[in-house]
Parts: C-alpha cells; sequence; structure tokens
C-alpha cells in the first residue's frame, strides 16, 4: 500500500476533526455544569487548598505527598479527564476553552487509534475513508467537545486499546498483552461501563475467530496484571468504599419497559447521524424522520457486513470486518437492553464501531467490482454530505447564541461580576442546580459558593434555616430564571415579604432572555 494513503489515512482524520472540533470550542458557548465535574478536580490540584468546594465522596480521593488527589469523580466514573485536564490547564491556563480542548484532545485520540487498528488490519484506505467520516461526524464532534457525559473519556479509553491490540497483534508477546490490560483497566476506571466495550469486542473475536480469539495461557496473566494496574485507583476506590461503584449501579438500576428496546434503537438510528442530546444547546430543530431511517439503514449495513460472503476477498480482511460487526451489534444489545440509565453520550460508543464495519465491506466490495466501488463512494459521499450539512447548522447556531439555558454564554459574565466584587464563598448562594463547578472551573478556583437547594423546601433552605432567615443573613444569591425548585420559590415568596432593600442584576443570553441573576442583600440584625 501506498505510504502516502498510510500518511493520509494518520493525519488527515485528526486535521478535520481539530480544525471542526476547534470551531465548536471556538464559538463562546457557556461552560455547562456536567461538563465541570470532569475537570474541576483538576482546577482544584492547580489552585485548590483544604477541603474541595464542590460536592464530593471522601473516598473518592487520597492523601500523597502532602496533597490530595482525586480517584473518582463519581462512583463509575474516574478522574482520568482531570489528569488529562491538569497539564493543558498548568501550560494554557484554566477556562472553558481548555477544559474543552481536553476532550478534543480525548477524541482524537479515539480517532487516531481506530485509523491505526483498522490500517494495520484491513488496510489503510479503510482506516482513511472511516477516519474522516468518523472526524466530521456531528454526534462524535458534539459529544466529545462538549463533553457533559463522558464521551470524550470512552473515546480516549477506546483509541488508547486500539493502539495496545495493534501493537499486540504485530507481537503477540507477554508485554504487549500487559498493554492490552493496561489499556482495558484504564478504559474501565475511566468510566466503568467500557466493561460493555470490553465485552462486545471479546464475545466477537471468539466467535468470528474461534479458539484463536481467546487470549492464549502466556498472555492471560500479563493481560490480568496490566488490568489490574490500569484500573488500580478504581479498586482503591472500591476498597475505600465498600464497593461504591456496584452499589451506584444497584441503586440507578430501572425496572425492564416493553417500550425500552425500541427507543433506544431510535436512539442509536438518531445519533448514526446527528444526536439531539446537545442540540439544545443552541435551539436547533429535530431530526427529520427520513434522517432516522438512514441510521437505521447504516445499522442495517452492519447486520449486512456481518454475514456477507465475499469471493476473492482476503480471509484476513473479511474477519476483521466481521469482528467489527459482530461488536457493533452486541454492543448494541447490551445499550438497548441495560437496565440502567442510557442516554445518545453511552449510544456513541457503538457509532466507531459501525463505521469501521461498513467501511470495510465497502472497500472490499469496491475491489471486486468497478459497480460496488461507485456505488460505495456514492453512499460514503452522501453519508459525508449529511454529517457536513449537520456541521454548518451546528456552527451557525452556536456561534448566533453562544449557547441558551445552562449552555449560555450568560455564565461568563456572571462570572465576571463575582470576580470584580470579591464575593466570598460563604456569602454566595445559589438556589438552582447549574452553577456551582463550572463557575469554580471557568474562573480558575475563584468563585465558588454554598448550594442551598439540595434537599430544600419552600420554608427552608438546604441548611435547615427558615428563607426569610437566609436573607437576614444577607449574601448575593445566585437563581435561575423559570425555575420552579422549591428553594427559588421559597427564596422568592421570602424575598417578596421581606421590609428590606435589595439589588438583582438580570443576566440574558444573546436573544436577550434572561437566563439567571444575581440578588445582592445586605446583612442585618
Amino acid at each position: 500500500m501506498s505510504p502516502k494513503l498510510r500518511a493520509a489515512a494518520l493525519l488527515l482524520p485528526l486535521l478535520v476533526y481539530a480544525v471542526l472540533a476547534g470551531r465548536r470550542i471556538g464559538a463562546g458557548v457557556g461552560y455547562q455544569m456536567d461538563e465541570a465535574l470532569y475537570v474541576e478536580s483538576a482546577v482544584y490540584m492547580l489552585r485548590g487548598s483544604g477541603e474541595p468546594p464542590f460536592v464530593h465522596e471522601a473516598g473518592a480521593w487520597i492523601a500523597a505527598g502532602g496533597r490530595r488527589w482525586p480517584l473518582m469523580i463519581i462512583p463509575y466514573v474516574g478522574a482520568a479527564k482531570a489528569y488529562v485536564a491538569l497539564p493543558l490547564f498548568a501550560a494554557f491556563g484554566i477556562g472553558a476553552e481548555t477544559a474543552r480542548a481536553t476532550g478534543a484532545l480525548l477524541g482524537a485520540l479515539g480517532i487516531s487509534g481506530l485509523t491505526v487498528l483498522v490500517g494495520s488490519m484491513a488496510g489503510w484506505l479503510a482506516a482513511l475513508v472511516t477516519g474522516l467520516l468518523l472526524a466530521i461526524h456531528p454526534s462524535y464532534l458534539d459529544l466529545t467537545v462538549f463533553d457533559h457525559g463522558g464521551s470524550a473519556v470512552w473515546m480516549g479509553a477506546m483509541g488508547l486499546l486500539a493502539f495496545a491490540l495493534t501493537i499486540h497483534f504485530r507481537r503477540r508477546s507477554a508485554a504487549t498483552a500487559f498493554l492490552v490490560g493496561v489499556a482495558a483497566g484504564l478504559g474501565v476506571w475511566g468510566r466503568a461501563n467500557f466493561v460493555w466495550l470490553l465485552a462486545a469486542a471479546l464475545l466477537a473475536a471468539v466467535v468470528v475467530s474461534g479458539r484463536r480469539g481467546f487470549p492464549t495461557a502466556r498472555e492471560v496473566l500479563p493481560a490480568l496484571a496490566g488490568a489490574v494496574a490500569g484500573a488500580a485507583p478504581l479498586l482503591v476506590y472500591e476498597l475505600r468504599s465498600s464497593a461504591g461503584t456496584l452499589h451506584a449501579a444497584s441503586a440507578m438500576r430501572q425496572p425492564f419497559t416493553a417500550s425500552r428496546p425500541g427507543a433506544r434503537l431510535g436512539g442509536i438510528a438518531e445519533l448514526m447521524v446527528s444526536s439531539r442530546q446537545l442540540r439544545g444547546i443552541w435551539g436547533g430543530p429535530g431530526t427529520q424522520a427520513w434522517e432516522i431511517a438512514l441510521g437505521a439503514a447504516l445499522l442495517v449495513l452492519v447486520a449486512v457486513a456481518l454475514v456477507a460472503r465475499i469471493p476473492g476477498s482476503d480471509p484476513s480482511v473479511s474477519s476483521v470486518r466481521r469482528a467489527f460487526a459482530l461488536a457493533t451489534l452486541a454492543l448494541t444489545a447490551i445499550l438497548v437492553l441495560s437496565g440502567l440509565p442510557v442516554g445518545q453520550h453511552h449510544m456513541l460508543a457503538v457509532l466507531p464501531l459501525a463505521l469501521a464495519s461498513v467501511t470495510i465491506l465497502g472497500v472490499e466490495l469496491g475491489r471486486r467490482s468497478k459497480g460496488a466501488a461507485v456505488v460505495f463512494i456514492g453512499l460514503a459521499a452522501a453519508a459525508a454530505a449529511v454529517s457536513v450539512g449537520w456541521d454548518v447548522r451546528i456552527d451557525r447556531g452556536l456561534r448566533e447564541t453562544e449557547g441558551r439555558g445552562v449552555w449560555s454564554s450568560a455564565l461568563f459574565r456572571i462570572r465576571d461580576r463575582l470576580e470584580a466584587e470579591r464575593v466570598a464563598p460563604e456569602r454566595f448562594k445559589i438556589l438552582d442546580w447549574g452553577y456551582q463547578n463550572n463557575l469554580y472551573v471557568v474562573s480558575g478556583g475563584k468563585v465558588s459558593g454554598t448550594e442551598l437547594f439540595w434537599g430544600a423546601t419552600p420554608a427552608r433552605s438546604s441548611r435547615g434555616v427558615p428563607w426569610s432567615d437566609e436573607i437576614r443573613g444577607g449574601g448575593v444569591f445566585l437563581r435561575t430564571f423559570g425555575s420552579t425548585s422549591p428553594a427559588s420559590e421559597g427564596f422568592a415568596r421570602a424575598l417578596r415579604e421581606d421590609p428590606g432593600e435589595h439589588r438583582e442584576v438580570v443576566f440574558r443570553d444573546l436573544r436577550g432572555d434572561a437566563v439567571a441573576s444575581l440578588v445582592e442583600i445586605a446583612p442585618r440584625p
């Protein structure tokens, strides 16, 4: 194969992804609360002291060398992204752009690892097309850049595992088996449900390759040792928390409903074209029925890739194609049937595998027939056109709005006001979800407050204090416009009845819609 084609497969998808991800990062969208969960501990490691000001579990942190180090951010998600963000924050400054660049870096790792694995096993033309289709895909771009659900962590772990597998398939040594184990362990630490991908991949390897799909006796122990090493932070957390991840999974489990499989399959089909989950950032339109049908057609092609027999095709390439296809369908089945909550940020895991299997099928067919090659090129071009069409709409929507609601750039103006007024943490009181962790990140650790809404009632704050007393104590209260939370309603009623003076500063999005306000109240006896 041409060295130029190999170089193009390795570099062009990364370049395209970097440009498109950079457009999203530079759109000025506000930094959402859940995005901040993944990197706030990096801010603390650089700027914090004492007890972390955000909600955290004691067993999820350890002390070493006179400092605190995070193991997990929530019971089933490790602090992997925070450690990736740490050197970037130190080098380029703490802020939303750097935090999102961390997600893009992990997304790039996912693309790079996948293209290398596909290229080494199925040819560099298939790798180039797979990488480009993934790099321009709006679902992949949105969910790795605006990473509110850990998609970037998953994709980075997938890329790392793909690199390790590529090396292992070349050398088949105990050392490379150890590397595969480390990559798998790191992935499970990063997101506990990464075991779904591992299970799907192992099933595909065994079914497609038979006995050769199993690790050999000399590979098993090194791989297990590597997995323990990679997942060591998670294992330490499990010991400190008495199996906190398992308890969290048990608490989140949902009873089966007849509507679940269809709804989740529809969500996966939609994601194959463009995820709706983050379209609310800019108030984008819904997905058309024909687009969902197009996504469903891609899943059907994955099934075709599993069973297709192509005369004259390289048997090893066909095996790779069938392995990717079976892993795609197995992972889809896990997502559809799981009793745990599953959103499109989880479903994104199917996309890279699906693109790889269908692309390898197309390249195989194209090499056997000129007509098939024309059809494959046409289908790939059509898929690219749909993706680019969504990318253009998304880019325009992001830049015209800079985000709406909890994604609004009004967050940065709230940060500026709080920094200028030098509001102390004990005086800053937050009445609604969505502003503690992200303000802490975008201010570089300068802004934090007390969340009064957890367990609050219309009569009392989360501290058990009557709202009238909270108001008499003074402070700067942050509330969301349109909120019907017990905390906001209780505060608003007490404020109307309070005889004292207060000043309210309203923050609006670019459309002029009110997003949130700061109510400044002087303390009084």
